[in-house]
């Protein structure tokens, strides 16, 4: 179970970790907005998945506050040692290109090998829980489908 918000409207400090019917129930139907972003988060794991290489799903920033309209989604994949994007099928490439990415998903989506190393990933996910204004924030890791 995710835990309550803050005071701020964020989660704890931390990785939290959980499935997506309670993902959906906690941050994918309050508005039309976070409706809409929520079948974009889908549309794109299920691309990444398609590739078969898919680990792990990371999502932090506004999507998972209780902010009523947040900007978009910043999503870390980590994907197995042989993943090549060279390789993926279109439309699954659009997931592994910034720019088009942000377009078609409204996504931040950044991706590594998890020959990274669990100390690396580490480093990255306490960088994702620093909000703006320099506050901790938890995030969240989506178990897969």
């Amino acid at each position: 179970m995710l835990p309550e918000f803050n005071s701020e409207g964020d989660l704890p400090n931390g990785v939290h970790a959980t499935g997506w019917h309670e993902f959906q129930s906690r941050f994918g139907l309050a508005t039309a907005r976070r409706v809409w972003l929520f079948g974009r988060l889908q549309a794109l794991v299920e691309l990444a998945a398609k590739t078969g290489k898919l680990r792990r799903v990371f999502v932090w920033g506004s999507f998972v506050t209780t902010k009523p309209a947040p900007k978009d989604l910043d999503i870390l994949l980590i994907m197995n040692e042989d993943f090549e994007v060279e390789r993926v099928a279109p439309p699954s490439r659009e997931v592994f290109d910034s720019t088009r990415a942000k377009l078609r998903f409204e996504s931040d989506v950044f991706w590594a090998r998890v020959s990274i190393g669990e100390e690396v990933l580490q480093i990255w996910l306490e960088t994702y829980q620093t909000s703006r204004n320099f506050r901790k924030r938890g995030i969240v890791e989506l178990e897969l489908m």
